[in-house]
């Protein structure tokens, strides 16, 4: 559960029931990162989405990610307006918002203009090569491709269709009339979400000044409001700070070794594992495990409050990656201080 608090400075507070969890900014991040996956899940595996923001049609097509932007459908502006200022908190902060949007969304939020042809292809690029084809092509055409099955409506991205005139749904377009057609669902798709989005700039800039965003790009906002989703070894190496090892020791090797063979999805997972955050840039600190000797067995430990991997002296690489793997895919629980059913 989570509730605004005016007598502390910080973003919100964050009431976790029936977890045990050391509360020195590790379980919040994580609580952040849950909030992220539940407003644009990375996976179809959320069971209940929320209703904010809808997925758009390149599903992994096209742009090689999924975006999602504001649903039409759903008129909660006072929540959307609670979600824009989580955002301006996470651009202030130092705790990110992960948000799959396009730069459709982001530019509205920060007062830049947007295009058909330079913003919508991350939105819809089926759409965007359609009616392109349509304009070039010839009367002969158009009417054997379309017929008189082309009508004066559009589906928006929350599946809904759409007159674009008054009873469009029975009125046929015709070659001479396609120009026409063609601006008009531009029209609807560029504003489908014009509501929500304003009420998510509302929110926004009542963290973050206009005249703070004038002097930031989009995507200067959209990496500050959500980190940097590329994650290479040598960002990480720049930002790992050890503790009780050197550099050279095998149980360093080991590890940097194992994260050269990760995925930039593995080393993202990694990172929640160590931080509580996806996303760089956050510190990370590494110390070895109390157990000193070599192990083939034990998993690493981790504690999100401090950014702090206890990192133990694996055999080889191969065995280090192995245990690394399991320990940021399964181990990703906070509540792990104590059990809440303890007395």
């Amino acid at each position: 559960m989570l509730q605004r608090h005016t007598d502390i400075p910080c973003l919100c507070v964050c009431v976790c029931v029936c977890v045990c969890v050391c509360v020195c900014g590790g379980g919040f991040r994580d609580s952040l990162a849950d909030m992220s996956e539940e407003l644009c899940p990375s996976s179809s595996e959320c069971l209940i989405p929320l209703p904010f923001f809808t997925r758009t049609s390149n599903q992994g097509a096209g742009e090689a990610r999924d975006f999602y932007v504001p649903n039409p459908s759903c008129r909660d502006f006072q929540k959307f307006e609670w979600i824009g200022q989580l955002m301006g908190a996470a651009l202030r902060g130092k705790d990110f918002l992960v948000l799959a949007l396009p730069g459709l969304v982001w530019k509205q939020l920060i007062g830049e203009s947007i295009s058909w042809s330079e913003d919508f292809p991350a939105v819809d690029s089926v759409l965007v090569k359609l009616l392109d084809a349509m304009e070039h092509m010839d009367k002969a055409t158009f009417e054997f491709k379309f017929g008189q099955e082309l009508v004066y409506s559009t589906p928006l991205s929350d599946g809904r269709l759409v007159e674009l005139i008054p009873g469009g749904s029975s009125v046929v377009v015709h070659y001479e009339e396609r120009m026409e057609f063609i601006r008009l669902v531009q029209k609807a798709r560029l504003e489908e979400s014009r509501e929500q989005i304003a009420a998510l700039q509302a929110g926004l800039m009542k963290v973050v000044p206009q005249a703070v965003l004038d002097l930031l790009t989009w995507q200067e906002v959209e990496k500050k409001v959500c980190g940097d989703p590329e994650i290479t070894v040598e960002a990480l190496k720049r930002l790992t700070r050890y503790e009780d090892l050197e550099q050279s020791d095998v149980r360093v090797l080991h590890l940097w070794e194992a994260l050269t063979n990760f995925t930039n999805e593995d080393r993202s997972r990694f990172l929640r594992f160590v931080t509580g955050r996806s996303r760089l840039p956050v510190p990370i600190y590494i110390f070895p495990d109390k157990q000193g000797s070599e192990t083939a067995d034990a998993l690493p430990q981790s504690s999100t409050c401090s950014s702090t991997l206890y990192l133990p002296k694996y055999t080889s690489a191969e065995v280090c990656e192995e245990k690394l793997r399991y320990a940021a895919y399964n181990c990703v629980a906070i509540d792990t201080d104590m059990s809440p059913w303890e007395e």
